[in-house]
Formats: C-alpha cells, structure tokens, sequence
C-alpha cells in the first residue's frame, strides 16, 4: 500500500517533524521508511517522506525517497506502475540503479516531462520534485484508487495519503469546513476535491497538481468522460462479438499486470467474471 507525506514551505519545518508526520502511516508500509529535507535558495524547503510496503524489488535500492542519477529529480511514491517493464525498455539511454517502479518513474520524467502520465498504466499516489526550476508535481492516477490529500497555507504546501501527516504537523489549523457538513451527512462522504477541512483538498483523479514557491496550477491529464466519448465514436462500427472479445482480451491482460511481484500473491474473490478471471490465470488457463 505504502504513504506518501511532505511539505514546500518557508516556514521553519524540522526533519523530526515530518518523521512524525510519516509515523502516522506507518500502517500504510512497515518495510522501509526514509525522511528528507532540501533547502531552496529561495528560502523554501521541500519535505519527502515515504513509508514502504516492498512489492517490487524488495532490495535497499527501491528506498525512498529516490534520487534521479544527476540528482535533479527525487520522487515519493504509492502504487504500483502495471507497465513498468515496457517502459524501461524505452528507456535504454538511463542508467538505472534498481529495478524498482519507482526508478522508472524518475526516467520518464526525465526523458518526456510530466507528459510521462499519458504513457503509464498503474494506481499512483505521486510527488516528484524537479530542481531545475525547484518545482513540485502532486500527481492522482487516472481513476483515483490512491488517495492523496494536499492543505494550502499562506504559500506554503504539504500532502499526504491521509489527512494523519497534515494534522501532525505543528502549523496545521484544525478548522472544520462547516459547509461540508451537510453535504456529508446527506450523501455519507465528501467527494472530492472537498475535505472535513478547510483549506484542505483531495487532489482530484487524473489531476497534476504544480506548485512552486507559493503559486498553484492544477489541470486534469486524463479524463474518463472524455475517454468515454472518444472510444465510443472511433469504435462505433465495432459488433457485439467483436466487443465481447475485445473485453475479455483486456480484463485478461489487465489481471495479468496485477499479478506481478517479487512477493508471494493472493486473491479475495467476491464473484463476478473478473475475479473469476483472477483465479483462472493464477492457475495457469489463460495463455499468459
């Protein structure tokens, strides 16, 4: 599962803080956990903290936070890049250091800028910070299945998976956004990008989140609506068996990606075709 947490301040942050910022998701990744804190000349400081649950390589070398070679990107991440394999072969110009996700993350951005997302398929929570213009990328994967929250304050910026880091940190403000209350109550959770607090959000699915020395700029680079309605009109002529076809090829391949790890696997099946997939290939009836 792993957590993410961390700042871009110009306020006086301290390394024991945000570890006790990421203690507070220690139950997200008992494996590993790394703090780490940059100045800015600017007088800003950047804090990344990640908590591991070790999926892919389970060596030191998938430790977090991870360091381009030059140095000029770190990165925090949770997930899991299902293509991560494909990618690194494209990537034959970087040396890389590990065998890890992670590192293929940091290539990518390298090597085609945040543009990189349109080229990943995973669940990712991420935070990548550049210092060649000492900027920081809140990244959501596309549908959303990693949570990742972010609280803006005077110019200053800090996330995490959870609100538990953002509330541990001593210049958080515990306010109540009152007008969600209602909201709240009445459909029983707060869609995002909305939260209990104010001032704090839920980065919204498919969204880059930049922020640079106090100014924001958020826009979405993948939207499922607009997917939608793109597949529908280049698929139009397509038959219905031809789609059934198409459909049990993709949920096929898509279990397949799932099952890649360098730890033992298992499965919770609740029923239904793709849980029923899940267990057909682990077993080996599906060519994979």
């Amino acid at each position: 599962m792993c957590g993410i947490c961390g700042f871009y301040s110009k306020r006086e942050e301290s390394l024991d803080n945000l570890a006790e910022m990421a203690e507070t998701i220690k139950h997200r990744g008992p494996d590993d956990h790394g703090e780490e804190i940059y100045g800015l000349s600017s007088g800003y400081v950047v804090g990344f903290a990640q908590r591991r649950l070790a999926v892919i390589d389970l060596s030191p070398s998938g430790h977090q936070p991870m360091h381009s070679v030059n140095k000029r990107i770190s990165v925090v991440f949770n997930g899991e890049i299902y293509n991560y394999q494909e990618l690194k072969r494209e990537l034959g110009d970087y040396t890389f250091q590990s065998n890890s996700d992670t590192e293929v993350i940091i290539a990518s951005y390298l090597k085609w800028g945040i543009r990189f997302l349109d080229k990943v398929n995973g669940m990712y929570a991420i935070a990548i910070f550049d210092r060649a213009d000492d900027t920081l990328y809140l990244v959501r994967d596309r549908i959303g299945k990693k949570p990742l929250y972010y609280y803006i304050s005077e110019g200053n910026l800090y996330f995490g998976s959870e609100l538990k880091p953002l509330m541990k940190n001593r210049f958080f403000v515990k306010e109540i956004h009152t007008e969600i209350v209602g909201r709240f109550l009445h459909k029983r959770y707060i869609a995002a990008p909305d939260s209990i607090f104010k001032n704090v959000y839920k980065l919204e699915q498919g969204t880059v989140l930049q922020f640079r020395e106090g100014v924001q700029k958020k826009w979405k680079y993948w939207d499922v609506t607009e997917s939608y309605h793109k597949f529908r009109k280049e698929g139009a002529g397509i038959g219905f068996a031809e789609a059934k076809n198409e459909l049990k090829k993709r949920l096929v391949e898509a279990v397949r990606r799932r099952l890649a790890a360098d730890v033992p696997i298992g499965a919770f099946l609740s029923g239904g075709y793709d849980s029923s997939l899940v267990c057909a290939i682990a077993q080996g009836i599906f060519d994979t």
